[in-house]
């Protein structure tokens, strides 16, 4: 695991942005631990949701408030984002969540195949310079490679950007893609979102600057 985990070229940022107090600290051992999917996977049959790079967690905290019968997963290896979940939990305790730090990339490995029915992507890191496009994670081989063996038959991939450069690479590489289909019909399909949607901060912001978010919709076939 750790040659393979030399192999990949990062594809996130800094994983502190700010310095965190004692209390922040303090969250990420008790509290993280119950949480942690170092810990056995949730038993049961309910429905599994995953979502990559939950960022400051709200998208993940508020599915899974509303939506008890469900699983859900998340992997953020941003420390500040994940202290942020942690404090919600910690004021509203959930049963059906579990997190981790580790690359998306290396914990999609730990699961059993065919084991997700929906995996959300939302706002990845744009890596909007020519000579960090290497660092982009959203391309054929991660869609086909990676994603694919993990996400059920007929189950849904949903992907939001605001950023144009990356609007265009994402739509290249899924197009190519032997493993998932786009479900867009009409130009409405990815410019309105689900009235039941989380916005995350980083849409707030997006729309605060005037950029366009945009959501691909995509489904999972053999």
């Amino acid at each position: 695991m750790k040659e393979e985990s030399q192999k990949l070229i990062r594809s996130f940022g800094r994983i502190k942005s700010r310095k965190l107090s004692e209390h922040k600290k303090s969250l990420l051992e008790n509290p993280l631990k119950h949480y942690s999917l170092e810990f056995p996977l949730l038993k049961n049959q309910q429905p599994a949701i995953l979502e990559i790079g939950f960022g400051f967690g709200d998208f993940i905290f508020e599915k899974a408030k509303k939506n008890p019968e469900k699983n859900f997963f998340g992997c953020e290896p941003h420390l500040n984002g994940v202290v942020n979940l942690l404090s919600k939990l910690e004021i509203e305790p959930l049963k059906n969540i579990q997190i981790s730090l580790k690359d998306s990339r290396l914990l999609l490995e730990e699961f059993p195949e065919k084991f997700f029915d929906e995996i959300y992507i939302l706002f990845p890191d744009p890596w909007p310079k020519t000579k960090h496009f290497k660092r982009r994670l959203l391309t054929r081989k991660f869609f086909d490679k990676i994603l694919s063996p993990k996400i059920k038959t007929g189950g849904k991939l949903v992907i939001a950007t605001d950023h144009d450069s990356y609007k265009t690479w994402i739509l290249a590489e899924f197009l190519r893609s032997e493993k998932f289909s786009w479900d867009a019909k009409s130009k409405k399909d990815w410019q309105i979102f689900p009235k039941d949607w989380v916005k995350t901060k980083y849409q707030k912001k997006a729309e605060i600057e005037s950029r366009l978010p945009i959501i691909f919709n995509l489904t999972h076939h053999d």
